[in-house]
């Protein structure tokens, strides 16, 4: 029996409780919000959805495609296109994907920006009915000037220098046509200049195979000549062994004409 009645008095005393907390609450303002006519006050370090910001002032990308954040991305859900510009010779970039689906919101990505581009926003709405609608590009993700602007301020950042204006067409052309018309000037007096230099060399120059061609010339005669006086030697040679014939035909009849008169002698003797 006593047991009952304790029960009963720990329930009567649970009751009071509750009803005490809602007598309370009805004095109070409420604490809730009607969302999403009413948007909750969100920190200013919040990692919401990830977008590339502009120049506040020039409206300029500072996106400048050094491909970091896409190198720290552990889930590796940034792919960044780009391509070499044949003007500046810097790479220009061409498109920039985020997969929302695959991002676990790290903010790797927003601390190695150099210039301050991929941040955090305060956008936490991402439903989508199709995964395909999470993959953001360079349209969807990139924030207006005025978008910009404000986080910029609220985020505390630094505003980029805005890049160097390209030299007008008009202007860059008079500059062009003044070298050229100062070079046009010279162009007659370093001709008139150079001409006698000209003339000089390409006179050097046809006299040179000239000297060459006396020099083989000279060279070639007592080559020619030499078989020459070779042939006279040999012709020397050969009237010595011509003549040593007759000189022997003239040595044999003078042997035989005392032969011949041996019998006429005799006669006289006789």
């Amino acid at each position: 029996m006593a047991n009952l009645l304790a029960r009963a008095f720990h329930g009567l005393n649970q009751v009071r409780r509750g009803l005490a907390t809602v007598f309370g609450h009805s004095f109070r303002e409420p604490i809730t919000k009607e969302y999403p006519q009413i948007v909750p006050d969100i920190t200013t370090n919040f990692r919401g959805r990830l977008a590339l910001t502009v120049n506040p002032e020039t409206g300029d990308h500072l996106c400048i495609s050094c491909r970091q954040c896409e190198r720290v991305c552990p889930d590796k859900c940034i792919e960044i296109t780009s391509a070499k510009s044949a003007e500046t010779g810097k790479l220009e970039l061409i498109d920039f994907k985020i997969d929302h689906g695959l991002c676990m919101f790290c903010g790797l990505c927003t601390e190695v920006c150099p210039t301050y581009c991929i941040i955090n926003t305060n956008d936490f709405e991402l439903s989508e009915y199709a995964r395909e609608d999470l993959i953001y590009d360079l349209k969807k993700l990139t924030l207006s000037q005025d978008e910009s602007a404000f986080y910029f301020e609220r985020k505390e950042m630094p505003i980029p220098k805005p890049k160097p204006a390209k030299a007008a067409p008009a202007a860059g052309a008079a500059a062009a046509a003044k070298p050229a018309a100062a070079a046009g000037a010279a162009a007659p007096a370093a001709a008139s200049a150079a001409a006698p230099a000209a003339a000089g060399a390409s006179a050097a120059k046809a006299e040179a195979p000239k000297a060459e061609e006396k020099k083989e010339e000279k060279k070639e005669e007592p080559k020619a000549e030499a078989p020459k006086a070779e042939e006279k030697k040999e012709e020397k040679k050969e009237e010595p062994k011509a003549e040593a014939p007759k000189a022997e035909e003239k040595k044999e009849e003078k042997k035989e004409e005392p032969k011949a008169d041996s019998p006429a002698a005799e006669e006289k003797k006789d």
